[in-house]
């Protein structure tokens, strides 16, 4: 029986290996990219087996499956695909992009890393967010794509740069940018008005200890890495083209709409006892019309235009990388404008089998100007304070007033642009390149040196013909030269023992130098617009002349470890020597210590289909911070004329004693991949700010107002959460992935200097105060008194810097309006707590659609705005908000202001706004041409057509024109503006 059953076993077996031997087939095909390049090295695997192989050169296959077979296609940085293989003999691929694939490789200090072996917290997004926005400043399109990091654009002028700060306020004096690198070597914030997006292969952010050690003083406030675009080796020439076209407007027009027309002004002005009926009916008669003044004084449908072209490839030891872009955006306001024209060249060769070197070249030149009629000018900034009777329209012509607009007062905006000329050009230049050695396997010896330098000219001309101030010109030439240096020398030695000890070491120097220059020259009296050169101004005569310089060097080392691609740990340490501080202070040793567990990898979770990945990290370490000016620690003099003689004057204090800011934070992090879905990151971090580099106030007897010191301490602390879900994925042509990212952060004021419990910053309503956060100080308003109309504000504790809460007493209260005695903690934190943004991305068959939402909750302003547009009786004549309708005219009444015989709005928490916000940052639509359509034309190998919108809705509560404005006070802000344009990209 027994032999029976085991030969009948055997026949079956026989029978199911002939029959699936008859149902294997070769399958053999090509796959691309997205434009059409064949992809060598691409994996093919059948679906639960090993049996797999890679593509060619030439992209193509073959390999040997059964017919019910499912075909995996994989490859770094992008999406991976699965095909059934059914009846066809041939099946071809076309790889799409992943910017979750491309974080398979991420930047880290002096050097790269795969993910799966990077120890620290680091976030990457792809080149491809960059693309296609229509805005000059091309990280603006990373608003709220990070978690952890802010970034808010103040203004609506194309050439604004935005704020940047990354987890947190990291000090109170020094500042608080992160360190911003342009392929290895530091540049300033400026850079991303300069560059072209469509050069940018991806932008890395290093957010803990463990990863922005290595760069020591420089990383206090995290590190932004800019990696521009190279070719691949053994890839054919590819040229792109991309072209833009589009326009803008205000982003959000509330607050210009809100503000009374005619018949409410009229009507309010002697309701008040402004002016009488019969005095006002007879203005009314010479000056009948209804101007919403905004209208005149910005454009609508200003147009932007971006242009751009590339080549790419490479051959078995070189790849390259050239580029040319040009973009101009008209900015709203007159006179406010920019240009900008970027050239670049990438290239990268092996010498030979142990040598090899680069040479990235990056040239901008940009000309631009802004509005200079913001704050308290009423020729922009305040411009809604003309009355809608009066009219900017010259009834005799039909045409702009030449000059003067009667009643209004202000010359035209048109008029006062052109007849004050102001240009500023500079010219950019970003070249870097390194030599590498490679003399034994794992060691590397690199040199690498890096320039970060412009030169810049302004002009500046009023001319003869301006009629306020008619034959008498003026013009003002200033040059500048930026130029920083940098060279660093590194060597790095990998090896694994025994299959699964990974060590890794790196040792280095590094040497920066900057020099800055400055000198200008200024006439007036010209008298004929077209002698306008200083040499024809006789009067006011004058130069001047600035020069600055600092150095900083360092060494640095950082050893890694893992052990069977499990357990990771690192350990960093620099010593950083700056040129800022005195000769005993001028070294300070910074270091980290991170640790990362890869637990998918145990055993016990191996087997658990449902977790994909499970990773642990945690960290401590130091940084340091010396952004301050080139010369607080030295006293130096400065010189004056008396008599026709030079005098000489003690200019600064100096603080010899004057050291690095010192900071230690900590964090750990969990991540984690659900059902080939789902993907969450949550990290905790901690970091205190001590021996802060503030300026410190002394008595005006001692010769100064403040001195910089080493004083008080800051703590911040938080979590940021990144969350994505692949709704639909997989075989379907249809794909959507939502995601959603965000920063918790508090921060907290731990110490003050001489012994302080809390300091009033003069002139700004921000108050530091311990063991607090950052706070609004201000009087606070306690309404309006319903029986007599009275304005009433609460009355402090009995120390300031203590919230009142006890604000329902009666006699807490008092009529008499003063600053110094009112000022007190109005419980109301200058920084927000919560940031963020959301959004989808979605294909289907070719079209795709992005949308990214930024948001920003708990984010306050001083309003000095309503100041002036709420405040009839103290600005008599001046058009206003419609709120100021809402004032006492009888007991009993509950208004928003008070009695029409006083002044309406003071200097107190009633302009401290809430400005939290959520503006929806772009929105894409597009549709890639399919390749059956571009073969047929026998050249084209891709293209796309797209339209995309930038801050189209902005939902908020703030009454300004502008809520993402990153100050602690806001006037005459030239707002953020919303951008339509339409592209298109070809490949060839």
């Amino acid at each position: 029986m027994k032999k029976t059953l085991h030969g009948l076993l055997t026949l079956f077996m026989v029978l199911v290996v002939q029959l699936s031997f008859a149902q294997e087939k070769t399958i053999t095909g090509t796959v691309v990219d997205e434009d059409g390049l064949p992809l060598p090295g691409v994996n093919v695997i059948e679906k639960g087996t090993r049996n797999g192989v890679q593509t060619d050169f030439d992209g193509e296959y073959s390999i040997s499956v059964p017919q019910s077979a499912t075909l995996v296609f994989s490859y770094v940085g992008f999406a991976t695909q699965e095909i059934k293989v059914g009846s066809s003999s041939t099946l071809n691929a076309t790889m799409v992009v992943d910017a979750a694939a491309l974080d398979e490789v991420v930047v880290v200090g002096y050097g790269t890393r795969d993910k799966t072996d990077v120890v620290g917290s680091v976030a990457q997004v792809s080149g491809e967010v960059l693309q296609d926005r229509p805005a000059a400043n091309v990280i603006d399109a990373l608003q709220g794509q990070i978690p952890g990091i802010q970034i808010f654009t103040s203004s609506g002028e194309p050439n604004a740069i935005p704020s940047i700060r990354l987890r947190g306020v990291g000090s109170l004096g020094a500042g608080s940018t992160p360190l911003i690198l342009l392929d290895g070597f530091q540049v300033d914030s400026g850079i991303f008005t300069r560059l072209s997006p469509n050069d940018i292969e991806d932008i890395t952010v290093l957010k803990d200890a463990s990863e922005t050690a290595i760069y020591g003083a420089r990383a206090a406030n995290g590190v932004v890495v800019i990696t521009t675009k190279t070719g691949r080796n053994e890839q054919d020439p590819s040229i792109n083209v991309g072209v833009q076209h589009g326009f803008s407007e205000l982003a959000n027009t509330d607050f210009f709409e809100s503000f009374m027309n005619t018949e409410q002004f009229s009507n309010f002005r002697v309701d008040i006892g402004q002016i009488s009926r019969e005095n006002m009916d007879a203005i009314l008669a010479q000056n009948n019309a209804d101007t919403e003044w905004y209208k005149w004084y910005y454009k609508d449908n200003a147009p932007t235009t971006q242009f751009n072209v590339s080549a790419t490839g490479g051959s078995k030891k070189t790849k390259y990388f050239i580029s040319a872009g040009y973009f101009e955006q008209e900015g709203l306001a007159f006179r406010s404008d920019f240009n900008r024209y970027t050239l670049r060249s990438n290239i990268t060769t092996d010498i030979n089998d142990w040598m090899k070197a680069g040479l990235n070249i990056g040239f901008a030149y940009t000309t631009d100007q802004d509005n200079p009629y913001g704050s308290n000018s009423t020729n922009r900034g305040l411009s809604l304070l003309a009355a809608p009777y009066f009219s900017p329209i010259n009834p005799e012509t039909g045409q702009r007033y030449e000059g003067v607009i009667p009643g209004w007062n202000r010359y035209d905006p048109v008029y006062l642009a052109e007849n004050n000329p102001y240009d500023r050009n500079r010219f950019q230049v970003n070249p870097s390149g390194y030599i590498e050695l490679n003399p034994i396997k794992g060691l590397t010896l690199r040199t690498a040196v890096g320039l970060n330098a412009f030169d810049q000219r302004e002009t500046f001309i009023r001319l003869p013909s301006y009629l306020a101030s008619l034959n008498n010109g003026r013009r003002q030439e200033r040059f500048r030269r930026d130029k920083q240096i940098t060279v660093s020398n590194t060597v790095s030695y990998s090896v694994t023992l025994d299959d699964v000890h990974n060590f890794s070491l790196l040792g280095g120097h590094e040497f920066q130098d900057y020099d800055y220059g400055l000198f200008g020259a200024t006439s007036t009296g010209q008298t004929d617009d077209r002698l306008v050169m200083l040499g024809q101004g006789p009067s006011n005569r004058d130069v001047e002349q600035e020069m600055e310089e600092w150095s900083l060097e360092s060494y640095f080392g950082r050893l890694e470890y893992n052990f069977d691609s499990k357990y990771y740990a690192n350990f960093t340490v620099r010593r950083d020597g700056s040129s800022r501080f005195g000769r005993d202070n001028r070294e300070a040793t910074f270091w980290a210590v991170g640790a990362r567990w890869t637990a998918k990898k145990e055993a016990f979770l191996t087997d658990v289909e449902w977790l994909d990945d499970l990773v642990v990290r945690a960290n401590v370490g130091t940084s340091g911070n010396s952004d301050i000016g080139n010369y607080n620690s030295y006293a130096l003099v400065g010189t004056n004329q008396y008599q026709g003689q030079t005098g000489w004057y003690l200019d600064t204090p100096g603080n010899p004693a004057l050291q690095w800011e010192s900071q230690r934070s900590a964090s750990v992090g969990v991540e984690v991949s659900l059902i080939d879905r789902l993907r969450l990151t949550v990290e905790y971090y901690d970091r205190l700010t001590e021996d802060m580099l503030i300026d410190v106030p002394y008595p005006f007897t001692s010769g100064f107002s403040e001195v910089t010191e080493n004083t008080g301490s800051l703590k911040n602390y938080g979590f940021d959460v990144g969350l994505s879900y692949d709704v639909i994925k997989g075989n379907s042509d249809l794909n959507i992935t939502p995601y959603v990212n965000f920063n918790y952060n508090q921060n907290k004021v731990t110490e003050l200097f001489q012994g302080r419990d809390y300091w009033i910053i003069p002139n700004t309503g921000v108050s530091w105060v311990v063991g607090q956060p950052v706070s609004f100080f201000y009087p606070v308003f306690a309404g309006v008194n319903s029986e007599n109309g009275d304005a009433e504000w609460y009355l402090p504790n009995e120390d300031p810097d203590q919230v009142v809460y006890n604000r329902e007493d009666p006699n807490a209260v008092t009529n008499q309006f003063n600053t110094a005695r009112l000022q007190q903690n109005t419980g109301i934190d200058r920084y927000p707590p919560l940031n963020g943004g959301f959004g989808l991305n979605a294909d289907y068959k070719g079209f795709y659609l992005q949308t990214h939402f930024a948001f920003s909750v708990g984010k306050y302003l001083i309003n000095n705005d309503r100041y002036f547009y709420e405040n009839p009786t103290q600005f008599s004549g001046f058009n206003q908000s419609e709120r100021v309708l809402d004032y006492w005219q009888e007991p009993g009444d509950q208004t928003l202001f008070p009695r029409s015989n006083v002044q309406f709005t003071q200097f107190d928490s009633r302009l401290i706004e809430d400005a939290s916000f959520l503006r929806m940052k772009t929105l894409t639509v597009g549709y890639n041409i399919p390749s059956s359509i571009l073969d047929s034309t026998g050249f084209m190998k891709g293209a796309k057509v797209y339209v995309t919108g930038r801050n189209l809705l902005t939902w908020t509560d703030y009454l300004g024109p502008d809520p993402e404005v990153d100050q602690n006070l806001t006037l005459g802000v030239n707002p953020n503006t919303k951008q339509f344009t339409f592209g298109i990209d070809l490949q060839f």
